[in-house]
């Protein structure tokens, strides 16, 4: 990984804190957005560095305890930029949201 690649992981944790810290509403009507699971394939707990609760297998030691920011990984569209092209998770629109839930009305 390159310098540049190891500096822009570290602006996404910084980011990611801070939108689960000081941006709760845009974090909401983002993982309203959020389709998928997650395939428990580790590549977000080495961002940067290996998390310490990352055991064998690519397990999370803590994961229903986890911090507020890994469960809210990926928070938007740019966090599955680079390598997170593997992430079970992906987005739709907002116009999607809506229209499954004019959907969810009518049945």
């Amino acid at each position: 990984m390159s310098f540049i690649q190891w500096l822009a992981e570290g602006w996404g944790k910084v980011r990611r804190y801070y939108l689960c810290k000081f941006r709760k509403g845009y974090v909401e009507r983002s993982l309203l957005r959020r389709r998928g699971a997650c395939r428990r394939c580790g590549e977000c707990c080495s961002i940067m560095f290996r998390c310490p609760h990352l055991e064998g297998g690519n397990q999370c030691s803590v994961y229903e305890r986890r911090a507020k920011q890994c469960r809210a990984f990926p928070i938007d569209e740019r966090d599955l930029r680079g390598r997170f092209s593997s992430c079970g998770f992906y987005f739709v629109t907002a116009e999607e949201v809506a229209g499954e839930r004019l959907a969810g009305e009518a049945s």
